[in-house]
């Protein structure tokens, strides 16, 4: 960092009062680059972390007894599970069990209109910024019935027993679900909203609603599914395209908490789907999919991507742009396929059409020198790599 810091102390130390402001900015993208120089280290390596694990997860939970079957038998307690109903006046709370009773009676259970849920996911639960940030969105768009699920009682702790109950909570939804049908709920008003975790809960709710009632839900839209302990599994045990009449995904942070698969009718990679400009680490992309999700109800068509064979094609232009497709709330219902796209590091990210051109943001020193070159019009000298690890 000799080079950097030299260059650095003598732009600060030559400045007039006017170039401090220049600086200021100068220095927040030199944090920015830092980072995402750092993590094209970290990253490969909490892939390979991610996919050893992922990989004896079957042979762990067996071993400590943390098993589907193993829980079947007593059964897990589910009587804390509740959805949260949220409007532009007042937030209500309903016991998951007594949900099909009560739901009917309420003023503002309209059959005609879209059902809803957001699903959260691990350590997470409806009073934390996912569904806070998604429910504000739609109740900004209009006043529309918005539930979340609060699963926290049941996968707050322990990842490994959370991935079990995944399949008794989603079974439990589905189940209210369908008891809802007979009160004049239509499958195809259904629209479930799913966070990591909560994209396989999403995934089990609409299993287990087909097999009661025949019917499959309307849309399921998954933002980056988990990915330990659910890559590489059948399609019984995991979200699959096969649940819902629409199945969109936003990956987000592929191969480390997100699931690298496609396993949805489209499924979207934005800057790649495994790491998000701007984060350090991966909880910050991990969390990127509902914010993206957030402002896709709002600005509906921030985001658009094209069909890809990779984000390497994507990156030299070599994709299919004449077949494009909106990611986020507003996805066409008959888009299919993989769709690679390009946002910004910071709100709003959505670039619309311009997403669509891949812009290199990964580079300190040139990044700095184009900066540097457009504000004062000189040309920088040249220097050598090895300058910046002295």
């Amino acid at each position: 960092m000799g080079y950097l810091a030299s260059f650095l102390t003598t732009l600060w130390l030559t400045s007039t009062a006017a170039q401090l402001g220049f600086i200021q900015d100068l220095t927040k993208e030199v944090t920015k680059r830092i980072q995402n120089e750092v993590q094209a280290v970290v990253d490969p390596l909490e892939k390979t972390v991610a996919y050893i694990g992922s990989s004896h997860c079957k042979h762990v939970k067996k071993l400590l007894g943390v098993t589907y079957d193993n829980y079947a038998y007593s059964g897990p307690d589910l009587s804390k599970l509740t959805l949260v109903f949220t409007t532009r006046a007042k937030t209500v709370t309903y016991n998951l069990t007594l949900a099909p009773e009560e739901i009917p009676k309420e003023r503002w259970f309209n059959p005609a209109l879209p059902f809803r849920i957001f699903l959260h996911g691990f350590t997470d639960d409806p009073s934390k910024s996912s569904y806070q940030t998604i429910s504000s969105a739609f109740l900004k768009q209009d006043d529309v019935n918005i539930l979340a699920l609060d699963a926290s009682s049941l996968i707050r702790w322990f990842y490994l027993r959370s991935t079990v109950m995944v399949q008794f909570i989603g079974e439990r939804l589905g189940s209210v679900l369908a008891a809802l049908v007979p009160a004049g709920l239509e499958a195809s008003k259904i629209h479930l909203i799913g966070h990591s975790l909560g994209s396989h809960i999403a995934g089990f709710t609409a299993k287990t609603f087909y097999n009661q009632t025949g019917q499959r839900v309307g849309r399921i839209s998954s933002l980056d599914p988990a990915g330990p302990c659910f890559s590489n599994l059948e399609v019984d045990l995991r979200l699959s395209k096969e649940d819902a009449n629409f199945v969109d995904v936003i990956h987000t942070d592929a191969g480390v908490f997100g699931l690298n698969e496609a396993i949805g009718h489209v499924d979207f990679y934005p800057n790649g789907g495994s790491e998000q400009p701007n984060c350090l680490f991966p909880t910050c992309s991990h969390s990127r999919a509902w914010l993206l999700y957030a402002e896709s109800v709002l600005l509906p068509e921030s985001f658009v991507g094209a069909q890809c064979l990779s984000w390497k094609q994507f990156m030299k232009g070599n994709c299919d742009f004449k077949d494009t497709s909106v990611m986020g709330y507003y996805c066409p219902t008959d888009s299919r396929g993989k769709y690679d796209l390009q946002t910004s590091d910071e709100s709003p990210f959505g670039l619309k059409e311009a997403g669509l051109t891949y812009a290199n943001n990964a580079s300190i020193i040139k990044n700095i020198q184009n900066l540097v070159m457009a504000w004062t019009g000189l040309d920088l000298p040249s220097y050598h790599p090895d300058q910046i690890h002295d």
